[in-house]
């Protein structure tokens, strides 16, 4: 897979967490933060994006059974990103 997939992947993650917004900051810092990491992918920081994205694999892991379909997203972005940094 490509850094184009996860980029793709990473817009779905955005717009499912959008309708969720109303529920508190922590969305809107998750929302963010899929924003860094798609900056930090399309300006090639592959090592920085790689960081981001397995603190947020960890941050999400409480939430897996509330968001798994959020999890499975940025594990298969954690690793498209290990295979090119």
């Amino acid at each position: 897979m490509s850094t184009d997939v996860a980029i793709k992947i990473i817009d779905e993650s955005k717009r499912f967490l959008e309708p969720y917004k109303a529920y508190g900051p922590m969305i809107n810092d998750g929302i963010a933060q899929l924003e860094k990491l798609e900056k930090l992918i399309c300006d090639k920081a592959y090592e920085d994006a790689f960081r981001l994205s397995s603190a947020m694999c960890e941050q999400v892991t409480q939430y897996r059974s509330f968001v798994p379909q959020l999890a499975d997203n940025l594990e298969k972005v954690r690793e498209i990103l290990r295979r090119v940094s």
